[in-house]
């Protein structure tokens, strides 16, 4: 059993967790792994002389400074004996060139889902997860008005949970979510609670799940509600060039803004309407394909066999 870790001596915990699975010899996952795992881990070696050939760290995405990346490339032993597993056949290759040996390409893990057979009615416009700027906040504060303007206003719930950075709440999300409450739309629904599973699977049905997010931030960084939502049947509009935009350009499973602003999103937004049912229809064949791709049991193949999941 993991211990659970005090907010308040997170870093500490998390060494000691570290420095206790590394010991055990048995194989271990650090499902979100960033630099600071790495750091830790090569401390860990370091004062134990304990290589971690049993240690797993997934990264969803590559570190996008340069300290962060010297300061991996700074722990030499991690990258030589840990293995290393990437979401993204792109990140995977990045690990390989920064001198990672043991390198797997897993598909980000998700639970299978069942879908109606059937296209359910359309019910409303989705935003969820963390409110973050990256994730277009601001471009669906800028489309309530264009959708008022073009008589097209359907429900639309927000998720406004905020990530917070060193204690603060983003300002930019906080004035987004203020111009989204100044817009007298109507049937608009802003949750600061983050679901519990059976409301977020709810959530996703007869839902347009928009993911307007940044196209050099996101260009291969997996997006995790972007999958949940085509894994539940709900049709997405993401923004060109990012990963989820890949995923509805191969199966037509809903709209691809052309341009990162309110304006395309909203147009998005009522061409997607228009084919509510084909889209719903092409978001459930991805499903099913999407769900046998992202299955766990690929990432437990690398975990407990040494094999790829190919």
């Amino acid at each position: 059993m993991v211990p659970a870790i005090n907010p308040r001596r997170k870093r500490r915990d998390e060494f000691e967790v570290l420095s206790a699975a590394n010991a055990s010899k048995d194989p271990f996952l650090v499902l979100t792994a960033r630099f600071t795992d790495v750091l830790m881990l090569e401390a860990v070696a370091r004062r134990t002389g304990v290589v971690p050939e049993h240690a797993n760290l997934y990264f969803h995405w590559r570190e996008s400074t340069l300290l962060r990346r010297s300061l991996i490339s700074a722990c030499p032993i991690v990258r030589r004996c840990a293995v290393a597993i990437a979401p993204t056949s792109v990140t995977a290759e990045h690990l390989r060139r920064t001198g990672w040996k043991r390198v797997h390409c897993v598909p980000y893990p998700a639970r299978r889902v069942a879908t109606q057979e059937s296209s359910p009615p359309f019910r409303h416009l989705l935003v969820a997860g963390a409110v973050r700027a990256n994730k277009g906040i601001e471009h669906v504060a800028d489309a309530l008005p264009e959708l008022m303007r073009r008589g097209c206003c359907p429900r639309l719930i927000i998720q406004t949970t905020r990530k917070r950075l060193n204690g603060r709440e983003g300002s930019r999300e906080r004035r987004a979510i203020d111009r989204i409450e100044a817009t007298g739309y109507p049937a608009l629904t802003l949750d600061p609670e983050a679901p519990d599973s059976l409301r977020y699977d709810a959530r996703f049905r007869g839902a347009l799940t928009l993911t307007p997010y940044d196209p050099i931030k996101f260009s291969d960084n997996v997006s995790g509600i972007a999958l949940d939502a085509l894994l539940r049947g709900s049709p997405v509009v993401a923004t060109a060039g990012t990963w989820q935009a890949g995923l509805i350009e191969r199966f037509g499973a809903g709209r691809v803004m052309d341009a990162w602003d309110g304006m395309t999103l909203a147009a998005c937004i009522e061409s997607s309407l228009e084919r509510w049912a084909d889209l719903c229809a092409a978001a459930r064949a991805a499903a099913c394909v999407l769900a046998n791709e992202h299955d766990p049991s690929h990432l437990n193949q690398v975990l407990f066999q040494g094999q790829r999941p190919d």
